[in-house]
C-alpha cells in the first residue's frame, strides 16, 4: 500500500524537520515544493523559465504551473511513497493533487498541519537570527514574519475546512520540541498503515 503524505504549516513552523524524520522512518521520498521549483529554475527548463518569470515580478507561481512541476517529479517515483513539504498552499492545489492520485488509483493518505502560534515562530526566528548573526536576511524581522503569517492564514482556512471532515487532515500542536511532535505524527501514520488492506 502506497503512503502519500503532505505536511503544511506557517513559515518557520518546523515542517522540513518533521518531513525529514517521517521520510526516514517510513522510507519515503521527501520533496519540498520550493526546492522542486528552485531545481527547475536552476536547470533552466521550460517549466523553470516560466516559473522564474512570475518570481521575478514578485508573484506566486500559479497553481497549474506548480502542479506541472510537481507531477513531473512525482512521475519519477511512480507517484508513490512520498512526503511533500509545503504543499498544498491553496485549496485548489489540494484538490488537483487529490484528483491526480485518485485517477492513478493511489491514496491521498494524509495532510499533517503543524499548528504553531505567531509568538512561537517569532521566538524561533529570533533565536536562529541570534545564532547565525545573518544580517543579510531581511525576512526575519517581526513585520516580515507577521506578513507571511497573515498571508498563510488567509489561504489555510479553506484547506482545513475542506479536509477536516474527511479525516484526511491531522492537526498537531507544533509549539513543542521536535520529539513529541514526531511521536504524535508517527502514531497517526501508524493508524493509516494498520487500516490499509
Amino acid at each position: 500500500m502506497s503512503l502519500n503524505l503532505f505536511i503544511i504549516g506557517p513559515s518557520g513552523c518546523g515542517k522540513s524537520t518533521q518531513a525529514k524524520l517521517i521520510a526516514e522512518k517510513y522510507s519515503l521520498t521527501h520533496m519540498s515544493m520550493g526546492q522542486l521549483l528552485r531545481n527547475e529554475i536552476a536547470s533552466k527548463s521550460s517549466l523553470g523559465l516560466e516559473a522564474q518569470s512570475y518570481i521575478d515580478v514578485g508573484k506566486w507561481v500559479p497553481d497549474e504551473l506548480a502542479f506541472r512541476v510537481l507531477t513531473a517529479s512525482l512521475q519519477k517515483i511512480n507517484n508513490s511513497n512520498f512526503i511533500l513539504d509545503g504543499f498544498p498552499r491553496m485549496i485548489g492545489q489540494g484538490i488537483m493533487i487529490e484528483d491526480h492520485l485518485k485517477n492513478l488509483s493511489l491514496p491521498f493518505s494524509l495532510i499533517i498541519h503543524l499548528d504553531v502560534t505567531f509568538e512561537e515562530i517569532l521566538a524561533r526566528r529570533q533565536k536562529k537570527g541570534d545564532a547565525f548573526q545573518n544580517k543579510d536576511r531581511t525576512d526575519n524581522t517581526p513585520a516580515a514574519i507577521a506578513a507571511r503569517q497573515k498571508s498563510y492564514e488567509e489561504t489555510i482556512g479553506p484547506i482545513i475546512d475542506h479536509y477536516e471532515p474527511t479525516q484526511k487532515l491531522f492537526r498537531v500542536d507544533g509549539n513543542r520540541p521536535v520529539e513529541p511532535i514526531f511521536t504524535d505524527i508517527q502514531n497517526r501514520i501508524d493508524l493509516i498503515n494498520q487500516s490499509s488492506p
